[in-house]
């Protein structure tokens, strides 16, 4: 293994706080900057599947109080009728581990229990990086500097670390606008343990359990294009519930229960492929390589698999070089296939015309037992 005083890790998301346990598990000093004051100002949650769960599992994180196990999830149309169950509780304990529906911030706290005090510097913003003699330089939005032997850039779609590898990239809208939040919720129609997505006409919505007393819900609605900004396409609760009042009953009743201050909103976006990840000492991982929409359901998962394979290259290699250049290597060509995948996700779920989603809710309805397992264990193996 080649010689690391410091890592310095910018970002404390999911890939960020992932790959800093890593690390110090193996015994490198690493330190991680974050920029908010907090992991979440709102509280929203995702799908961690069995394969990123074990890798989690493996680094020693409680993921007991951050979540809750997924038995099945259910596909409805926008009225309510079921057209596909998939049974990942069985499939993802036949791959030795549970899939969970995780709350996001209290996913990291179960992680940053893990590492040494110290270790998270809050309200700490890199706003560049320089080589400098053979290291690299980290510049702090207080005008501070940070050597290291290494710096990973896990800060995310609005990367600034990406453009020290890569230049600046343009992000690529989804053309949806999305809310979703997490409250104190329990209904007759959403069971524990069970995620329910419903596939709408130009647009979805879920709600799932994340254990606690707590559902997490989101919906989605088209954008035009043309549209930008951060408040481009955003409705009031009032237009949400309008938006929803046709569909599933359990979506607008746990819309009409949350707190307007709650409900989080955003365009979903990803970004092209780039050329390369990573440059002199300075390495990208999770959306600040590959951000994707969250219509695959793999952008946290990602991050983890990431995490993990980098730790391990930089502990079993001789040289910083040979570990960057073995980890774009392994990941570049599985990650944006999955980016590719989201897109294609997210026009198949929202089609916009009733007949074309009428054929596509049939098929999916007469799909074989065999094949619903298939597709189950793919997402929940990460294969």
């Amino acid at each position: 293994m080649a010689k690391y005083e410091r890592v310095i890790v910018v970002g404390g998301g999911v890939g960020g706080m992932t790959v800093a346990l890593a690390l110090h598990r193996a015994g490198i000093p690493v330190e991680v900057h974050e920029r908010h004051d907090s992991f979440q100002h709102h509280a929203t949650g995702f799908t961690i599947w069995s394969h990123a769960v074990a890798s989690l599992l493996k680094l020693g994180v409680s993921l007991g109080s951050a979540g809750q196990p997924i038995e099945q999830t259910e596909i409805r149309n926008q009225a309510g009728e079921l057209i596909c169950q998939m049974p990942v509780g069985k499939i993802s304990r036949s791959l030795g581990a549970d899939s969970y529906e995780m709350q996001r911030d209290a996913m990291l706290k179960a992680i940053a229990a893990e590492l040494p005090d110290g270790t998270l510097h809050w309200d700490s913003e890199c706003v560049g990086i320089e080589e400098v003699s053979g290291q690299a330089c980290v510049r702090m939005a207080d005008g501070s500097q940070h050597q290291a032997d290494l710096v990973i850039g896990a800060d995310g779609i609005h990367s600034v670390t990406r453009e020290t590898v890569a230049g600046k990239v343009a992000l690529r809208p989804s053309g949806y606008c999305g809310a979703a939040a997490v409250i104190q919720f329990s209904h007759p129609d959403c069971p524990p343990h069970t995620h329910i997505d419903v596939w709408g006409h130009g647009g979805k919505a879920g709600i799932a359990d994340i254990g606690q007393g707590q559902l997490r819900w989101y919906t989605t609605w088209k954008v035009p294009r043309k549209q930008h900004g951060p408040e481009a396409g955003r409705r009031s609760k009032a237009e949400l519930l309008a938006h929803l009042e046709n569909w599933y009953g359990p979506i607008g009743d746990i819309v009409r229960a949350t707190p307007e201050s709650q409900i989080r909103q955003n365009i979903p976006s990803d970004i092209p492929p780039i050329t390369r990840w990573f440059r002199g000492r300075v390495v990208l991982l999770g959306d600040a390589a590959h951000a994707t929409t969250p219509f695959a359901a793999m952008g946290a998962n990602m991050a983890i698999e990431d995490a993990g394979e980098l730790a391990d290259l930089i502990v079993g290699c001789d040289h910083v070089e040979q570990a960057l250049e073995q980890f774009q290597s392994l990941r570049k060509k599985r990650t944006e296939g999955i980016v590719k995948h989201g897109r294609f996700m997210a026009r198949m779920t929202q089609l916009h015309s009733p007949l074309a989603a009428w054929l596509r809710d049939q098929a999916f309805l007469h799909m074989p037992a065999e094949e619903i397992d298939k597709v189950t264990k793919e997402m929940a193996s990460g294969s």
